[in-house]
């Protein structure tokens, strides 16, 4: 079903087919073709800040240099034509100002979007908008080095309700975590092991950090635990002490042989990777595929990707390395992929990461990544292997990403892998998942977030997400009274409630759109009247849902269904104030309970878009 923005669209165009007669010589001469060609590309229906100037708007002043006629004169005869047009004239009254042209949805066409709804045959918001695409999203992908923390909740929060909104537009989405587990930082960590482990068994102190020197150890709390662990294996205890004999307290990659150390590296990545699962698992965030670096070189991936570089001519040797000639694919200058020593660089990697994905079965049309802004100079050289490589460039999309500053008794505080702090799991903890997920999507990506803890776990309307689930607790609290039995508090006898359930499931079916509008809107007698303007305002920002959800997918934002969630919940407490849902006319008090299913029905899908849960009491 066409949602109302677009059926504005499609008026816009059919109209100015007729216009371009009333609109001067200066377009006579231009065909059907030409003269559609200077319009459709422009035409953007909003939702003017000031309603009461309408419901959606059109800026038509960009016609001013094909017409040579001043805006408000091309406004005014868009707006006579669309009020003449029998298609659009019923569903919408039009209306210039300045150089836009104003269009306000009749109560009727307003019903009429709302009626699959109030039917109950559509899911809230669901449209066709992605059906074509296949997208593979990589979000979140830490290092399996130490906790998750509120930068990596930021990613997985934004990643997991992008893909329920994509999925939601029609979408195929595949959700990929990629395990960093084979660089540097690898073997860091299982040297942090290694020497937590000797100084817990008294054989050797842990390092310490000298001033101006890179540190190649994971101090944190988490790697004593993570040694305590290890060594409550008897077996692992007594082979490391052997280890420790034989080579002394140095580090593991320098021992004769490599067992120990792949020992300590995969036994750290699984002990991390399997925290940091459980954690995001907690926060419903869902994955469907688990890719390792270490795969990729067991697989011969990255020799097979620097094969076809190779062939295709875009790389060259100097001072024996191996050079990717990105310069002449968008990229500021050349990188290297294989260093003169023979070790692999993480491009390397990362061009065979990419070449696995686009040559994946499912034949995706869309790989997108979730990076941090200061990644923000990798894109163009990923740019360049992806299409060296020759796959299409244009299919590659990043979303980048500002950083969490998490606000503690009102002072910012400093989150790290490398000394104690707060940790995503402490957060979790501290305010729970749902406000965790709601706060961390609730501004677009490229915007920082201030996490405020002590708001985030406070049970008031300046929570933004308590606001937001009280209104649909509201909304489930008025179809309880209604429908279910209760218990009189001075009395203790039980009372039946005034309808019953299977009357509010047959009123769905009840009535015409002609039925809904007398029920809902004319006892309201005028459209000044205050009920009668909150019932319309519930009802637009419904039939809207799917609109908003559109959007969120079309640029990838997830934070518009968390600011439509909050003006619904909004719009829903000025209804509930100004209009008695539950007055003394039955069919009237079961046509706003109706809509307040509509309600209900509309804010558990927006918070469920969101990962946020829609709890029937609070």
């Amino acid at each position: 079903m066409m949602t109302i923005k677009q059926l504005v669209e499609i008026a816009l165009l059919e109209s100015l087919k007729q216009e371009k007669p009333l609109l001067g010589d200066a377009v006579a001469h231009l065909s059907e073709t030409e003269w559609l060609a200077c319009f459709e590309k422009n035409i953007k229906v909003e939702v003017p800040k000031n309603l009461e100037h309408g419901d959606y708007a059109v800026n038509v002043s960009f016609l001013a240099r094909h017409t040579k006629l001043a805006p408000p004169v091309i406004a005014q005869t868009v707006a006579t034509v669309l009020n003449q047009h029998p298609s659009y004239s019923t569903s919408f009254t039009w209306h210039p100002i300045a150089g836009f042209v104003n269009a306000k949805v009749t109560e009727k066409a307003l019903l009429e979007a709302l009626n699959p709804l109030l039917l109950g045959s559509a899911t809230a918001g669901q449209n066709s908008t992605k059906t074509t695409e296949r997208i593979l999203l990589e979000f979140v992908s830490a290092n399996p080095t130490g906790p998750l923390h509120l930068g990596h909740g930021r990613w997985a929060a934004l990643g997991d309700s992008l893909r329920r909104i994509l999925e939601h537009c029609g979408a195929l989405v595949c959700a990929e975590f990629y395990v960093n587990d084979h660089g540097q930082q690898m073997s860091n960590m299982a040297n942090s092991l290694w020497f937590r482990s000797l100084e817990q068994l008294g054989l050797a102190s842990f390092p310490v950090a000298e001033a101006d020197v890179p540190f190649p150890y994971y101090p944190g709390e988490y790697v004593k635990t993570l040694a305590e662990q290890y060594l409550a294996n008897l077996a692992q205890k007594a082979e490391l002490v052997g280890w420790f004999q034989q080579y002394g307290a140095v580090r593991v990659e320098t021992f004769e042989t490599q067992d120990p150390f792949l020992q300590l590296r995969t036994y750290s990545r699984d002990a991390m990777l399997a925290l940091q699962k459980a954690l995001l698992d907690t926060l419903k965030v869902r994955f469907d595929s688990w890719q390792f670096e270490t795969d990729l070189h067991a697989e011969g991936k990255v020799e097979e990707a620097l094969a076809t570089l190779k062939a295709s001519g875009h790389t060259y040797e100097r001072e024996g390395a191996l050079w990717l000639k990105s310069s002449e694919l968008g990229d500021e200058k050349d990188r290297v992929l294989v260093k003169s020593s023979g070790a692999y660089t993480y491009l390397a990697a990362d061009v065979a990461n990419h070449d696995k994905k686009f040559k994946r079965v499912e034949n995706f049309n869309r790989v997108m990544h979730i990076w941090g802004a200061d990644h923000h100079g990798y894109i163009p050289r990923m740019n360049a292997a992806i299409a060296a490589l020759g796959h299409h460039a244009e299919n590659f999309q990043v979303i980048l990403g500002q950083l969490v500053n998490l606000v503690v008794n009102g002072e910012k505080t400093r989150m790290g892998k490398r000394k104690t702090m707060l940790t995503l799991h402490d957060v979790v903890e501290e305010v729970g998942v749902d406000a965790t997920r709601f706060w961390l999507v609730a501004r677009s990506a490229d915007s920082t977030i201030e996490f405020d803890l002590d708001l985030a776990a406070s049970a008031s309307e300046e929570n933004p997400v308590f606001y937001t689930q009280y209104a649909y607790a509201r909304c489930s609290g008025i179809i309880r009274q209604a429908t279910e039995p209760s218990i009189n508090r001075e009395s203790g006898e039980t009372v039946q409630p005034r309808f019953s359930k299977q009357q509010l499931d047959a009123v769905f079916q009840t009535y015409t759109v002609d039925g809904w509008n007398s029920l809902l809107f004319d006892p309201l007698v005028s459209a000044d009247n205050k009920a009668f303007v909150a019932v319309r305002e519930i009802v637009l920002a419904l039939v809207q849902f799917p609109e908003k959800v559109a959007d969120a997918g079309r640029v990838l934002s997830p934070h518009i269904i968390v600011r439509y969630a909050m003006d619904l919940a909004s719009q829903f407490h000025s209804f509930y104030n100004a209009c008695r849902v539950l007055c003394e006319d039955e069919q009237q008090a079961l046509a706003r309970l109706a809509l307040v299913r509509c309600i209900q029905l509309t804010l558990a899908q927006a918070l469920d878009l969101l990962g946020v849960s829609a709890p029937e009491k609070m």
